[in-house]
């Protein structure tokens, strides 16, 4: 079974709501639009066509549409998600975003040089490297001359090793979560045809987000929304398990990396 096959499975409605609680409306990754803002800045969006990889439930493509005018589509393995991120897209933006479903890593549902721009935040972990490969030999294909890529990717020191922090992380919620490291990425871009254009370091940032998140869930008013819809010890355990999250982070056991690839 391939990574993408495995992650289908592991993102079930009682998660996906969680995780929204957590970050915000449409948000399946950390930070909200404060972190889809650092991780498109100095980039020029308005109009650009933009393929989202990984859309999950619509956040940050909605956000792009919104703030930055651009023209978004957002492509995603799991089904419900998409259409669910349909669902919320305002009637005034429909010719602007939309949100596709695809199950085949080796061909993304788009002509050759399609798009201006890719993005990518707090998904690719869920793919082995040679899973990464093929999808960006793909995105590589549908992009324009001179395109960019953005991701933002958690990232170990060591291939194929996590530290026993993230160990327990992807224990909690039955997660596929691959240990690449920087110069995995470097391979890539070479394999797929990019330019490696920079690789950044977000660490102190997103040890804040997580720690921020942790409080937020043990705040008794947060509580006091989600009883009922989740058990408080399932709750604790989401708390508990962010604040690891900030320590892995903080002690650079877990690498947040701000990665661009250039055509």
């Amino acid at each position: 079974m391939s990574s993408i096959e495995k992650v289908q499975n592991e993102y079930p409605e009682d998660l996906c709501t969680l995780l929204e609680a957590a970050y915000g409306k449409g948000f399946l990754s950390e930070g909200g639009t404060e972190a889809i803002d650092r991780l498109v800045e100095g980039f020029g969006l308005k109009d650009k066509k933009i393929l989202e990889i990984g859309s999950g439930m619509g956040g940050a493509a909605l956000h792009l549409v919104q703030k930055f005018k651009a023209l978004v589509t957002g492509v995603e393995i799991n089904q419900p998600m998409v259409d669910e991120a349909n669902k919320r897209v305002p009637q005034s933006l429909k010719r602007r975003l939309e949100f596709v479903y695809y199950n085949d890593i080796n061909h993304l549902p788009f002509g050759n040089e399609s798009f201006d721009f890719a993005f990518s935040k707090g998904v690719l972990l869920h793919l082995d490297v040679a899973d990464k490969l093929s999808l960006f030999r793909e995105i590589f294909r549908v992009l324009r001359p001179e395109a960019r890529v953005i991701i933002g990717d958690w990232l170990s020191p060591v291939h194929g090793c996590w530290g026993k922090r993230m160990r327990e992380v992807a224990e909690l919620d039955n997660l596929s979560l691959f240990a690449n490291t920087e110069e995995d990425y470097r391979e890539i871009a070479r394999q797929s045809g990019f330019k490696l254009i920079s690789i950044d370091d977000d660490n102190e940032v997103y040890a804040k987000y997580n720690r921020d998140i942790a409080d937020y869930l043990q705040n008794p008013e947060t509580r006091k929304r989600l009883k009922g819809k989740f058990a408080e010890e399932r709750i604790q355990a989401e708390s508990d398990s962010y604040r690891v999250l900030s320590d892995a982070i903080r002690e650079k056991e877990l690498l947040i990396r701000r990665i661009v690839f250039g055509k």
